[in-house]
């Protein structure tokens, strides 16, 4: 293991290696399969909170949102900790949900050089432990913590300081020497805990009513086999789907700055000078790439961040978030008082100090 990990706990009895362990962000997962999507003709709703599903005949016949009314042949159900509700609207039973609270520390990039592998400590029946984790872009990963919650709770994402001790002394029992000094932010998550301790997925006993739910760990990892079950195995069959023949497989993702060599880069400049205008300077994103977000779909400081990195860096958005404000007012037609961090209620700011 050492020979391996120079820097695991020198007191390691032994280790299992598994060799097809991977590392991704799951957040340019969805948004690959969401534009993909797109591509393809699908149509994108986003802020839509759903108020409502009708039933005709026991099958879905319209979903109602605060935005419209939509007949739908399908719904698939992919709630996360309010899949329970939704299909309370259907009339289709759900197990009873428990949001488990995860806590996570990031470090910066300096630190991910420490590891070369995702390090897992002894699981116990609940959870995997806390993890030690090289990020796709260089950064180090502890956590999570496993914290079973009120039912209520499902909103409850805010981080505690017996969660980020916990999360410490963690990372700290695999890795000794992990530079607490190089953290970026501390966050946390729900993830939905079933009663039944499953995965909640197929058919319901409505007609086009498909269940996607209880996604426990590890949810991630097995997202693309239940997208591919349900699709191909369930719902395909039962409403007599063909398969696209003009489906786009691939996905152009939006270009980086960062990742541009020098000439390509002027290329760029020289065809449209937004690409020049750099916004976030922790991780070289440009006015170009804001741009190129919101036409893809983002609304919102968090949807520009998760598709271009502006506002990951080590200033955590202190720089680039009135840039990027101005310009998702500027690209929405909005006034900066309506730009939120994440959707209705976040708005960042409420209104000018001065004339």
């Amino acid at each position: 293991v050492l020979a391996q990990e120079p820097e695991v706990n020198p007191a390691v009895r032994a280790g299992l290696f598994a060799p097809t362990v991977g590392v991704t962000a799951p957040w340019e997962v969805a948004q690959a399969a969401a534009e993909n999507a797109q591509e393809n003709g699908a149509e994108l709703h986003l802020g839509e909170e759903v108020l409502g599903i009708e039933i005709k005949h026991g099958r879905v016949q319209a979903l109602r949102t605060r935005k419209g009314r939509y007949w739908v042949d399908a719904i698939v159900n992919a709630a996360g900790l309010f899949a329970d509700r939704i299909s309370e609207m259907a009339g289709v039973p759900f197990p009873p949900l428990v949001p488990r609270r995860g806590e996570y520390i990031l470090l910066d990039e300096p630190a991910g050089n420490l590891v070369r592998s995702v390090l897992f400590p002894t699981p116990s029946p609940i959870s995997k432990g806390i993890l030690v984790i090289p990020t796709v872009d260089g950064g180090l990963l502890l956590g999570p913590t496993a914290e079973d919650l009120s039912p209520t709770d499902k909103e409850a994402t805010e981080t505690t300081a017996q969660g980020i001790s916990q999360v410490v002394r963690g990372a700290q029992k695999l890795v000794p020497k992990i530079p607490l000094t190089q953290a970026l932010k501390t966050f946390a998550g729900l993830r939905p805990e079933p009663e039944n301790g499953d995965f909640v997925v197929g058919p319901s006993n409505v007609r086009g009513f498909y269940q996607a739910g209880g996604m426990r760990s590890p949810g991630l990892t097995a997202a693309p086999a239940i997208a591919q079950f349900l699709a191909h195995e369930v719902i395909a069959p039962d409403l007599a789907l063909k398969k696209k023949s003009t489906f786009k497989p691939k996905r152009e993702r939006i270009p980086h700055a960062a990742e541009l060599s020098e000439e390509e880069w002027e290329k760029l400049i020289r065809e449209d000078p937004r690409w020049g205008r750099i916004v976030c300077f922790c991780n070289t994103v440009t006015e170009a790439e804001v741009v190129e977000a919101i036409r893809r779909g983002a609304r919102t400081l968090d949807g520009v961040k998760f598709r271009t990195r502006a506002g990951f860096g080590r200033c955590q958005g202190s720089f680039c978030t009135p840039k990027i404000m101005a310009i998702l007012a500027r690209e929405l037609g909005l006034s900066p008082e309506k730009i939120t961090l994440r959707g209705h209620g976040s708005e960042p700011i409420s209104g000018k100090v001065r004339p």
